[in-house]
């Protein structure tokens, strides 16, 4: 609509509505209305108008598929990406939620246990220190015996070893309130191996030394009985320290406690799993959503931009046959049959107006791919 302007088609419509036009002499000659005033039909000038203002908008509906061509497959991609992400989402959410519940669930229970008197980890602190401190007790009592190094610290190194693990055993087993046969086993065979092996120590030691006859600790001289006797005492009574270590540091139910413990724990490390993947699939359902609202945006604000000029284009149309009509009337007497009915323009607002956001099948597609 370039070559029409108010100027030219107000120009026009009085050319076209005189009875007479201009000529070089006698200045004027007689013609024809345009239009007539019978006519029923557009004028032609008119109809000119109106085809530019078609052709224009067309043109720009044109424009507008064309760029829907890229912006709508946009579209679709950003909402399959939301719709995946908000189904991811969810789901961790949910597994998330479930593992809240196994962590609450599993914590109650473990902080519904009675701790016992000593702290399990007082009491392995303690069997470990009684252990070390039997070492030197031990190569002591070996050396009084008469052992080389090398055995003295073989021999102290098994003691040390055997009894607190014997009397941690031992004294767990007492502890129970409802007993196994594995209970029952290490009740009787803690002490058996414990006495056992002091009275084969104690028998070897004083068989080997049993030419001597005597030994002095600390001024006092001793036999070797009597040596051995002591080494089994002191043994003894380590042992039973140990028990007493062991008993007031375990749970009345072990196996019950270790389960609930173990499980206490892996249900704080599959809620922390849980929830560290809950929250980044929100950060990415967050990503989604934001690129999902800019393409529709995008896509809406196009579309409006293309309706408006379409309508601009329309209005423009109008409004020039408006000029073109009064400007002929103006000059003219009568009102043509044509001029009483309202131009007709293709209405391309109208006809674009719904903006489709349906992505079909392909969304679902890709939605559960």
């Amino acid at each position: 609509m370039k070559r029409y302007t108010y100027r030219s088609v107000t120009r026009r419509g009085k050319k076209d509505g005189r009875d007479w036009k201009w000529k070089f002499w006698p200045m004027r000659e007689p013609k024809s209305r345009e239009p007539k005033s019978d006519q029923t039909i557009p004028a032609q000038y008119e109809t000119e108008i109106i085809e530019s203002a078609e052709s224009i908008a067309a043109r720009t509906a044109e424009d507008w598929k064309r760029t829907d061509e890229k912006l709508k497959p946009q579209y679709c991609e950003a909402l399959r990406h939301y719709e995946m992400a908000k189904d991811a989402h969810k789901k961790e959410a949910a597994e998330a939620e479930v593992a809240g519940r196994e962590y609450d669930t599993a914590r109650s229970k473990f902080l519904g246990i009675d701790p016992p008197p000593l702290s399990p980890k007082w009491r392995v602190f303690w069997l470990i220190l009684i252990g070390i401190c039997e070492f030197p007790l031990n190569g002591l009592v070996f050396q009084i015996f008469g052992a080389e190094r090398v055995e003295t610290y073989i021999m102290a190194g098994a003691m040390c070893l055997v009894f607190p693990l014997a009397a941690h055993f031992f004294g767990q087993s007492l502890r129970q309130e409802e007993k196994t046969r594995t209970d029952f086993a290490l009740l009787i065979a803690a002490p058996i191996v414990v006495l056992g092996l002091l009275a084969v120590v104690g028998f070897l030691r004083a068989k080997f030394f049993e030419a001597v006859n005597s030994y002095e600790i600390i001024g006092i001289r001793l036999s070797p009985e009597q040596a051995t006797i002591l080494f089994v005492v002191i043994n003894l009574a380590i042992f039973f320290v140990a028990v007493v270590v062991s008993y007031e540091g375990s749970y009345p139910d072990s196996r019950y406690c270790k389960g609930i413990a173990k499980r206490y724990k892996e249900s704080l490390k599959y809620m922390q799993k849980e929830s560290d993947e809950a929250q980044a699939a929100a950060g990415t359902l967050q990503e989604a959503d934001l690129s999902y609202q800019h393409i529709r945006q995008l896509r809406s604000k196009t579309h409006e931009r293309f309706l408006q000029e379409m309508k601009t284009i329309m209005e423009g149309g109008d409004w020039l046959v408006a000029a073109y009509r009064a400007t002929n009337l103006s000059v003219r007497p009568d009102v043509p049959e044509c001029f009483k009915i309202p131009p007709k323009i293709r209405d391309f607002v109208a006809e674009s107006q719904e903006l489709d956001w349906d992505c079909g099948d392909l969304a679902k597609k890709e939605k559960t791919a």
